[in-house]
């Protein structure tokens, strides 16, 4: 009997879990992206060089070969191209509205202002002089392209901002908002019927770009009330906008025990956030991420707690450097290394360059936050280290 064939619509570095679960369930899989040097496109049995951000040959490339499902993979424009070809096509897929509604900045917090979510206040230009710090981005970039916080700022500086924003926009629109300091965190779940099954909050911390995210691990002694109204809130979204079976990732800020929805996503995270989730919780997160792509169920989880203690942290450069190598200041356990460049590349100024991920396990809660601060205070190793 001949396999069913599956498309997964990305070739990232992050999309390789996925990419291994669907090759474990006996499908013919065959992954596209432009890139021939991106990691999938080396790894994959089958690899289809096309830009899949060019509908028209997508949805040719699609028809042609008769597939049986198609993955979305990790980046928004992946999950895009594929709610516009899937809807009512291919299995698991959320409506195009939907994921218009949830990936531009400013139509979602339209929607979470409708259902009385709590977000961080739009301003509008004429209003900006009345507060103190606002911060300006992009309605729909990522990893922190385009985005300004201003304090103790003039006209001049907004209007940089604004330009600076709508440039790193694909739609070439900008929002302003008011700034609200406190700790990042992300809200990862599954749902079923509109309902919660599965929860994971994760802490995430930036150390070298402010806006790019490059440290995180998962935290089981959440706040309960937090805990409680903000699954009540991704539930009231999923019930009001008609969700469909899968997963919702969302970004939240919290301080002094009140939280922020900054956004979310339908898309599997990015730096390979599953395999954090994975080696801490041992909970199968790609797995179910395409679970509903291929007319699998979702599995809920049973066992709330972490059972190993894992961070993540994806090695970067401030100022964009060539790298030699790096050395750490401690013995650690090194559970997973995944290599972005090699001895002797230059490496971009984050967000645009990355040496690599690591996923460290340590022996126990208490030694975990020690090691994370380390890694904050840019402590736990050196880049470019020579000794001579």
């Amino acid at each position: 009997m001949k396999n069913n064939k599956a498309l997964l619509v990305d070739t990232n570095r992050a999309a390789v879990p996925i990419y291994e679960y669907l090759i474990s369930q006996d499908l013919d899989v065959t992954v596209i992206g432009k890139d021939p040097k991106e990691t999938l496109a080396k790894l994959a049995k089958n690899y289809v060089e096309l830009d899949y951000s060019n509908l028209a040959s997508l949805q040719n490339h699609i028809k042609n070969n008769k597939y049986d499902f198609i993955i979305p993979g990790c980046t928004d424009l992946s999950y895009s191209v594929c709610s516009e070809i899937g809807q009512n096509k291919f299995l698991g897929i959320d409506t195009k509205q939907n994921i218009d509604l949830i990936n531009n900045k400013d139509a979602f917090r339209q929607l979470c202002s409708r259902l009385g979510i709590s977000m961080p206040k739009t301003i509008a230009l004429d209003e900006v002089k009345s507060f103190s710090s606002v911060i300006v981005k992009p309605v729909d970039s990522y990893s922190g392209k385009g985005v300004t916080v201003l304090q103790n700022f003039d006209d001049n500086d907004v209007d940089k901002a604004f330009k600076k924003a709508c440039k790193a926009s694909i739609k070439n629109e900008a929002l302003i908002e008011e700034y609200i300091e406190g700790q990042l965190y992300s809200y990862s779940v599954f749902i079923k019927n509109k309902k919660v099954i599965s929860s994971f909050f994760v802490q995430e911390d930036s150390t070298i770009n402010p806006f790019a995210v490059d440290t995180s691990m998962v935290i089981d002694d959440f706040d309960n009330n937090i805990k409680k109204n903000i699954q009540l809130d991704i539930e009231m979204i999923s019930q009001d906008i008609n969700l469909v079976d899968g997963l919702v990732h969302t970004q939240f800020i919290e301080k002094d025990g009140k939280y922020w929805i900054i956004e979310m996503t339908r898309r599997c995270p990015g730096d390979i956030y599953s395999l954090l989730i994975e080696f801490a919780t041992k909970y199968p997160y790609a797995a179910n991420y395409a679970a509903p792509f291929i007319g699998k169920s979702i599995q809920p989880k049973n066992n709330h707690k972490t059972q190993h203690q894992i961070i993540r942290h994806t090695i970067t450069s401030k100022k964009g450097e060539k790298f030699w190598g790096m050395q750490f200041d401690q013995s650690l356990k090194i559970k997973l290394f995944v290599p972005l460049s090699t001895s002797g590349d230059y490496i971009e100024a984050s967000p645009n360059g990355r040496v690599g991920i690591i996923f460290l396990e340590i022996d126990s809660k208490e030694k975990i936050f020690n090691t994370y601060n380390k890694l904050l205070e840019k402590s736990l190793y050196k880049l470019n280290y020579n000794e001579k």
